[in-house]
């Protein structure tokens, strides 16, 4: 009786999150990004723009690159690094992302800021993996919290 309801809860009351898993090269200088997102979520979150309110368009790869580059920033020392989308896909219920970015010399501050969904759902929780120097941390996003830093050798 417990599984039917927590099922029905869940029917009525679907999970608002995205992974997202941050990991740095040190010797290669090289950020290795992945993101996890629920297909239908990612679809009606495009169909709102980029936070600019500009128009997400192209081919599939380059309205996905516009969508996530939009919503998930990587800042040395308060200048966003440039990635490069190297894979995309989906398996029906969830679409995920590989990307990459090289990194400066000498970053004494790093944050990462994710908008994936936060204006689509009050209550939305976007999940990192954030992997710098060998050691390895959590953090979840809100609406309202959107950036985090962390200081680095």
């Amino acid at each position: 009786m417990k599984t039917i309801t927590l099922t029905l809860l869940l029917l009525i009351h679907p999970v608002h999150v995205s992974l997202t898993g941050i990991d740095y090269d040190g010797v290669n200088r090289v950020w290795s990004v992945f993101v996890k997102v629920w297909s239908d979520d990612l679809e009606a979150d495009m169909n709102l723009g980029l936070s600019n309110g500009g128009e997400i368009t192209g081919s599939t790869d380059e309205r996905y690159f516009m969508y996530l580059s939009d919503r998930v920033m990587i800042l040395e020392d308060g200048k966003p690094v440039n990635m490069e989308l190297l894979s995309a896909g989906a398996d029906g219920l969830e679409h995920r992302f590989t990307l990459r970015a090289k990194g400066r010399k000498r970053v004494k501050n790093v944050a990462v800021m994710n908008r994936i969904m936060t204006r689509l759902y009050e209550d939305q929780a976007n999940m990192l993996l954030f992997g710098y120097g060998g050691t390895e941390e959590g953090y979840r996003f809100t609406v309202t919290d959107t950036l985090k830093s962390y200081l680095v050798k």
